[in-house]
């Protein structure tokens, strides 16, 4: 025969309803992603080089070197299109 502990109820909690904010306001806030011009290159740079000397024959590294490419050439079109006001 075992022994069982009666189950204890967890006491419900009531979280505050969040205000509606818009996903997005054109004209009025950068693009996600929008950096400036020097670490959007950066950023690049350092993708050629990591990914420079992939193995052209391992799916894998193909992989993770398109989206880390695809990633820098976004991050560097989302910058030159939208500069910082600095």
């Amino acid at each position: 025969m075992r022994f069982r502990l009666p189950r204890r109820r967890r006491p419900t909690v009531a979280f505050p309803t969040p205000a509606p904010v818009p996903l997005h306001t054109p004209g009025s806030e950068l693009p996600p992603g929008s950096v400036p011009l020097e670490t959007a290159l950066h950023i690049a740079r350092k993708a050629l080089s990591r990914h420079g000397s992939a193995n052209i024959h391992s799916r894998t590294s193909m992989f993770y070197a398109a989206i880390d490419l695809q990633h820098a050439l976004r991050t560097l079109v989302t910058a030159l299109d939208h500069p910082r006001d600095s």
